[in-house]
């Protein structure tokens, strides 16, 4: 028991002070954050986490349009584009209407690199007016 207590004493001493914990980078993509408790982006390390962007158009084609633009301007602020999307989840009261707005989408992809996706129809999004959100998890370069 004595060779094992030395071992992981002489393992958890061998960390380099590099690989201690780095602390969560949080963002504020708007004011209203921080009245409802929580971060637009957190960032840990390599990887970025994009809250829900909520979206609302005269039709699901204009939200699609304005959540995934508001999407890449967020990448663009971290230096990433579409291709380092890992995972997207979309949230929307209209199932048929985002199935009729996939080309829309699939146009902010790059060179048909897209990410692993889930959507989920809701009866309502947190603001009544709108018609998607989307959240993405990102891999930075």
């Amino acid at each position: 028991m004595r060779a094992y207590s030395l071992l992981v004493s002489s393992l958890l001493c061998a960390v380099p002070a590099a690989a201690a914990e780095v602390p969560l980078e949080r963002h504020a993509l708007g004011s209203w954050e921080a009245d409802i408790g929580y971060s637009g982006v957190v960032r840990d390390g390599d990887t970025l986490y994009v809250s829900g962007v909520p979206c609302r158009g005269q039709d699901m084609q204009a939200a699609v349009r304005a959540c995934y633009g508001e999407l890449t301007k967020i990448l663009q602020r971290f230096g990433a584009d579409s291709s380092q999307v890992v995972k997207e989840t979309a949230y929307t009261t209209d199932m048929d209407a985002l199935v009729k707005a996939i080309p829309a989408r699939k146009a902010f992809f790059a060179d048909g690199r897209y990410p692993a996706a889930s959507w989920v129809q809701v009866s309502r999004l947190f603001n009544a007016e709108d018609m998607l959100e989307v959240e993405w998890t990102v891999r930075l370069k």
